[in-house]
């Protein structure tokens, strides 16, 4: 993480992919580990697989805005690829980028895979994790996104215990076996910082 005063997040998904809950996971770490921190949420047709996104800002001085204005963002957590994309607006020049590889075709005149994924290719910096495959070898379908937030959480000014933390009070309703899988897909995707044959970047 840039030494910055005040850190700007955007987190970019589709209805049904848990966007929120992510973005309430990074909240909820940063608050533990200390900063101040406000989040802001655009809910657009979220039942029909709409845009679904979150701005955090937290900074170690009160934090005055939840919204990140254009060109403000320190790092975009991209959950669907074509979201990645239309939240690129909001980005410093220097700005990391993180977003998942597997689209999701929820419109008529949704572009090609290929035009997409190349078009992310093509941008300095991107890192594009397959997180539908790595939670599919962890046997653990459908929580590609913890693995996403694994791997962002190395961008991040939180202790690993406190992520542990947030985790654990998050699932806890859920049960210790859900607890420990989520555990295990946000670890595995903290893991791949040191394997870039699972990272394009």
């Amino acid at each position: 993480m840039r030494e910055n005063p005040t850190f700007g997040l955007v987190v970019a998904g589709v209805g049904g992919q848990g966007a929120i809950t992510i973005a309430q996971l990074i909240l909820g770490a940063v608050w533990m580990d200390g900063y101040h921190v406000l989040q802001s949420e655009v809910h657009g047709m979220s039942q029909r697989g709409g845009e679904v996104s979150a701005h955090i800002i937290f900074s170690k001085d009160p934090v005055m805005s939840p919204t990140i204005e254009e060109g403000d963002a320190d790092l975009l957590l991209g959950l669907e690829p074509l979201e990645t994309l239309r939240h690129l607006k909001y980005l410093k020049k220097d700005a990391d980028i993180i977003t998942s590889m597997t689209t999701i075709e929820n419109m008529e005149n949704y572009p090609s895979s290929k035009k997409i994924l190349n078009l992310l290719k093509s941008i300095d910096g991107v890192k594009m994790i397959d997180s539908d495959l790595i939670a599919k070898d962890i046997h653990f379908s459908h929580k590609g996104n913890m693995t996403l937030l694994g791997y962002a959480s190395n961008y991040l000014p939180v202790n690993e215990e406190v992520w542990d933390k947030a985790i654990k009070e998050r699932f806890k309703n859920k049960g210790n076996k859900m607890v420990d899988k989520n555990l295990h897909a946000f670890n595995t995707g903290r893991k791949l910082i040191n394997n870039e044959n699972s990272v394009y970047q």
